[in-house]
């Protein structure tokens, strides 16, 4: 992954914005910009330096992932390290107001708080627009590789599913194999929890598996995904235990012919 190129087009876009740093502490930004998969971690971007603050536990880990900027391990916690270098940077320092980015969309209010509290008099923070974000709706080839696999991977525990449903088996016991044939698959963990909804629950726009059995007769919705190497997967699937019904034929025929309109006018340019 360029997590280096990422980084400098995101300083070269400080200055567009009027920021003076920005802080990146949503996890799922922090490992897009410099690879880190910790649940601690700050990176702070500035117009020619970008560092990252840790705490102790990730030393090892901080070391063998973190791409593109210089590593602090924080004894007082990431936030408040980098409240302190902030602080102590002679150029934004030396403004009147100097403008520090924060994603507020992730940002609790009580970390804001503090974060805001440690920094000088002249410090502001502003949300930030969502540079990030934006940033990450366009894939590159490596990561349209990582998809791919990761919807290869989902499209095999479709085919465990079709080995297990059958009457009576209960809706947890499908999402237990499912998950089961993902984790040896190398998957690092699903997606979201697994819907398997079964006969009047399949009804239920995300109904969680339960404990009800899978019916002689009647629809079973699957609705699940992997995360393979940090991207997602996320594939639902309808089938039909039994013969189905004139009326479920119908169903199935309306719900095909709308996917199919979708599919086809689908292509590069068209609104959402």
């Amino acid at each position: 992954m360029d997590h280096r190129g990422r980084q400098q087009r995101l300083q070269n876009s400080l200055s567009t914005h009027r920021l003076d740093a920005l802080l990146v502490a949503h996890p799922p930004n922090v490992r897009y910009l410099c690879g880190f998969t910790g649940s601690a971690g700050v990176l702070v971007i500035t117009e020619k330096k970008r560092v990252f603050f840790t705490d102790g536990r990730y030393t090892e880990q901080a070391g063998a992932e973190a791409q593109g900027a210089r590593i602090v391990i924080a004894h007082k916690g990431p936030l408040a390290a980098a409240a302190s270098w902030l602080s102590k940077h002679q150029k934004i320092r030396s403004r009147v107001s100097s403008k520090i980015g924060i994603e507020g969309e992730h940002m609790t209010v009580a970390a804001r708080s503090r974060f805001a509290g440690a920094l000088p008099s002249g410090f502001r923070l502003r949300e930030a627009p969502a540079l990030i974000e934006q940033a990450r709706m366009v894939k590159d080839e490596e990561e349209i590789a990582r998809l791919r696999s990761a919807v290869l991977l989902g499209a095999s525990l479709f085919d465990r599913a079709l080995e297990i449903i059958r009457p009576g088996v209960r809706e947890t016991e499908v999402a237990a194999e499912m998950e089961y044939a993902a984790r040896k698959a190398g998957a690092q963990e699903m997606s979201f929890a697994t819907i398997i909804a079964s006969g009047e629950r399949s009804a239920l726009p995300h109904g969680r598996a339960s404990q009800a059995a899978i019916p002689a007769e009647g629809f079973v919705v699957c609705d699940f995904g992997v995360i393979l190497a940090g991207y997602c997967s996320d594939m639902t699937r309808t089938v039909y235990v039994g013969r189905p019904s004139a009326e479920a034929r119908e169903v199935y025929q309306a719900v095909q012919q709308a996917q199919q309109a979708a599919v086809d006018a689908v292509r590069p340019g068209i609104s959402v």
